[in-house]
């Protein structure tokens, strides 16, 4: 059962990586052409690990119950904030921090 815990873990962790790494390919190749933008390492490889993230989630919630995809997706939006910090060095909004403090309220008091 442990390894199902994992594999939605890494799912969540993976698909905020992804996010990321989509928009280091967005940013890099903004100007240049549109076939470009998309067929780069970042954008290819973001999709990629979109449809790996896909396979484990399907892995995972076969077994898993499905109210803990409640409880796992929405740590998503805080690991994307994240490295997006230290990855892009974006600075953190006081609408993300407040957002982010909502989601982990949530699902404290969606397990109460």
């Amino acid at each position: 059962m442990l390894k199902y815990y994992i594999f939605a873990s890494l799912g969540v962790i993976l698909t905020a990586f992804s996010q990321v790494i989509l928009k280091i390919g967005a940013n890099k190749y903004k100007n240049k052409s549109i076939l470009l933008s998309f067929l780069n390492i970042f954008t290819i490889s973001g999709y990629v690990l979109f449809i790996v993230v896909t396979l484990m989630n399907l892995y995972a919630y076969r077994i898993l119950p499905l109210k803990l995809a409640v409880v796992f997706l929405p740590f998503t939006f805080l690991f994307v904030a994240v490295f997006s910090y230290f990855i892009l060095h974006e600075r953190l909004t006081k609408q993300q921090i407040i957002g982010g403090a909502i989601i982990i309220f949530g699902i404290f008091i969606f397990n109460i």
